[in-house]
Protein backbone atom coordinates (compact mmCIF):
# COMPACT_ATOMS: atom_id res chain seq x y z
CA UNK A 1 0.00 0.00 0.00
CA UNK A 2 1.29 3.52 -0.77
CA UNK A 3 2.57 5.55 2.16
CA UNK A 4 0.48 8.70 2.53
CA UNK A 5 2.06 11.80 3.87
CA UNK A 6 -0.25 14.38 5.89
CA UNK A 7 0.24 18.26 5.94
CA UNK A 8 1.34 18.17 9.78
CA UNK A 9 4.15 20.07 11.74
CA UNK A 10 5.90 16.87 12.48
CA UNK A 11 6.28 15.67 8.91
CA UNK A 12 9.67 16.99 8.14
CA UNK A 13 10.26 14.77 4.95
CA UNK A 14 8.06 16.10 2.50
CA UNK A 15 9.20 18.21 -0.09
CA UNK A 16 6.35 20.66 0.49
CA UNK A 17 5.36 23.10 3.64
CA UNK A 18 1.77 22.38 5.06
CA UNK A 19 0.93 25.98 4.14
CA UNK A 20 1.72 25.04 0.00
CA UNK A 21 -0.41 21.88 0.49
CA UNK A 22 -3.00 23.82 2.02
CA UNK A 23 -3.14 26.31 -1.26
CA UNK A 24 -2.47 24.29 -4.33
CA UNK A 25 -5.42 22.96 -6.14
CA UNK A 26 -5.65 20.33 -9.39
CA UNK A 27 -6.27 22.39 -12.10
CA UNK A 28 -8.73 20.46 -13.60
CA UNK A 29 -10.89 20.28 -10.97
CA UNK A 30 -10.80 24.39 -11.17
CA UNK A 31 -11.51 23.90 -14.95
CA UNK A 32 -14.17 21.93 -14.46
CA UNK A 33 -15.95 24.29 -11.50
CA UNK A 34 -19.17 23.43 -9.69
CA UNK A 35 -18.61 19.81 -10.24
CA UNK A 36 -16.72 18.69 -7.59
CA UNK A 37 -18.14 20.67 -4.84
CA UNK A 38 -17.64 24.26 -2.87
CA UNK A 39 -13.61 23.29 -2.65
CA UNK A 40 -12.73 21.65 -5.56
CA UNK A 41 -9.37 19.78 -6.61
CA UNK A 42 -7.94 19.47 -2.82
CA UNK A 43 -4.47 17.32 -2.98
CA UNK A 44 -3.03 14.89 -1.13
CA UNK A 45 0.68 14.34 -0.63
CA UNK A 46 1.44 10.17 -1.38
CA UNK A 47 4.81 8.78 -0.77
CA UNK A 48 6.53 12.48 -0.44
CA UNK A 49 6.64 12.61 -4.12
CA UNK A 50 3.20 13.16 -5.83
CA UNK A 51 -0.02 15.10 -5.55
CA UNK A 52 -3.33 12.96 -6.00
CA UNK A 53 -6.76 14.66 -6.55
CA UNK A 54 -9.22 12.75 -5.19
CA UNK A 55 -12.35 14.75 -7.73
CA UNK A 56 -10.36 14.06 -11.42
CA UNK A 57 -8.03 11.12 -10.27
CA UNK A 58 -5.44 13.43 -11.74
CA UNK A 59 -1.74 12.60 -10.40
CA UNK A 60 1.20 15.62 -10.58
CA UNK A 61 4.61 14.83 -9.32
CA UNK A 62 7.07 17.09 -7.24
CA UNK A 63 10.22 17.33 -9.30
CA UNK A 64 13.25 18.87 -7.54
CA UNK A 65 10.72 19.51 -4.57
CA UNK A 66 8.83 21.62 -7.55
CA UNK A 67 4.87 20.42 -7.92
CA UNK A 68 4.76 20.48 -11.65
CA UNK A 69 0.91 21.55 -11.74
CA UNK A 70 0.25 21.40 -15.72
CA UNK A 71 -2.79 19.50 -17.04
CA UNK A 72 -1.28 17.46 -19.36
CA UNK A 73 1.23 16.04 -16.84
CA UNK A 74 -1.36 15.01 -14.31
CA UNK A 75 -3.98 13.48 -16.74
CA UNK A 76 -0.48 11.25 -18.09
CA UNK A 77 -0.67 9.59 -14.91
CA UNK A 78 -4.56 8.72 -13.72
CA UNK A 79 -4.89 5.65 -14.86
CA UNK A 80 -1.44 4.80 -12.78
CA UNK A 81 -2.41 2.97 -9.30
CA UNK A 82 -1.23 5.13 -6.33
CA UNK A 83 1.10 2.02 -5.27
CA UNK A 84 2.31 2.25 -8.88
CA UNK A 85 3.66 5.61 -9.07
CA UNK A 86 7.44 5.97 -9.18
CA UNK A 87 9.58 7.09 -6.50
CA UNK A 88 10.83 9.50 -7.09
CA UNK A 89 9.03 10.61 -10.39
CA UNK A 90 10.57 10.41 -13.65
CA UNK A 91 11.70 13.20 -15.66
CA UNK A 92 10.00 15.50 -17.64
CA UNK A 93 9.16 13.90 -21.14
CA UNK A 94 8.71 16.18 -23.97
CA UNK A 95 5.83 15.85 -25.85
CA UNK A 96 5.96 14.97 -29.58
CA UNK A 97 5.07 17.28 -32.12
CA UNK A 98 0.79 15.94 -32.97
CA UNK A 99 0.18 15.09 -36.91
CA UNK A 100 -2.89 13.95 -38.30
CA UNK A 101 -2.96 10.66 -40.98
CA UNK A 102 -0.50 10.97 -43.62
CA UNK A 103 1.13 14.43 -42.37
CA UNK A 104 4.23 14.67 -41.73
CA UNK A 105 5.15 16.84 -38.91
CA UNK A 106 7.67 19.47 -39.40
CA UNK A 107 9.96 21.88 -37.76
CA UNK A 108 7.96 25.39 -36.77
CA UNK A 109 8.52 27.72 -39.93
CA UNK A 110 7.16 31.31 -40.26
CA UNK A 111 4.10 30.82 -41.55
CA UNK A 112 4.73 33.99 -44.42
CA UNK A 113 7.73 36.41 -45.06
CA UNK A 114 9.15 38.04 -42.10
CA UNK A 115 8.02 41.99 -42.88
CA UNK A 116 9.88 42.99 -39.52
CA UNK A 117 13.25 42.30 -41.13
CA UNK A 118 12.24 43.86 -44.27
CA UNK A 119 11.46 47.03 -42.86
CA UNK A 120 14.28 46.85 -40.79
CA UNK A 121 16.67 46.82 -43.50
CA UNK A 122 14.57 49.29 -46.02
CA UNK A 123 15.00 51.73 -43.05
CA UNK A 124 18.79 50.94 -42.15
CA UNK A 125 19.33 51.31 -46.46
CA UNK A 126 17.42 54.90 -46.22
CA UNK A 127 19.74 56.35 -42.93
CA UNK A 128 22.57 55.38 -44.83
CA UNK A 129 22.02 56.98 -48.16
CA UNK A 130 20.89 60.10 -46.33
CA UNK A 131 24.24 60.27 -44.64
CA UNK A 132 26.15 59.21 -47.87
CA UNK A 133 24.13 62.58 -49.27
CA UNK A 134 24.87 64.77 -46.30
CA UNK A 135 28.60 63.79 -46.21
CA UNK A 136 29.01 64.42 -50.02
CA UNK A 137 27.00 67.83 -49.77
CA UNK A 138 29.59 68.61 -46.63
CA UNK A 139 32.20 67.95 -48.85
CA UNK A 140 31.40 70.29 -52.05
CA UNK A 141 30.15 72.95 -49.33
CA UNK A 142 33.62 73.06 -48.15
CA UNK A 143 35.66 74.00 -51.03
CA UNK A 144 36.05 77.62 -51.45
CA UNK A 145 37.08 79.11 -54.47
CA UNK A 146 39.39 81.97 -53.40
CA UNK A 147 38.85 85.52 -55.83
CA UNK A 148 41.80 88.34 -56.03
CA UNK A 149 40.96 90.74 -53.66
CA UNK A 150 41.07 93.46 -56.70
CA UNK A 151 38.64 93.78 -59.59
CA UNK A 152 40.68 92.59 -62.48
CA UNK A 153 40.54 95.51 -65.21
CA UNK A 154 41.86 94.83 -68.99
Amino acid sequence: MAKKSTPTAASTATPLSADLLEILRDPQAIQEGARHGDDPGRLELVNDYWLVSADTGYKYPIRDGIPVMLVEEGARWKDTPVEALPVPPPPAVEAAPESRAGEVALDAAPAGPNYALFAAIAIGAVIVLILALIGLNRRHAATVIELPAEPIVP
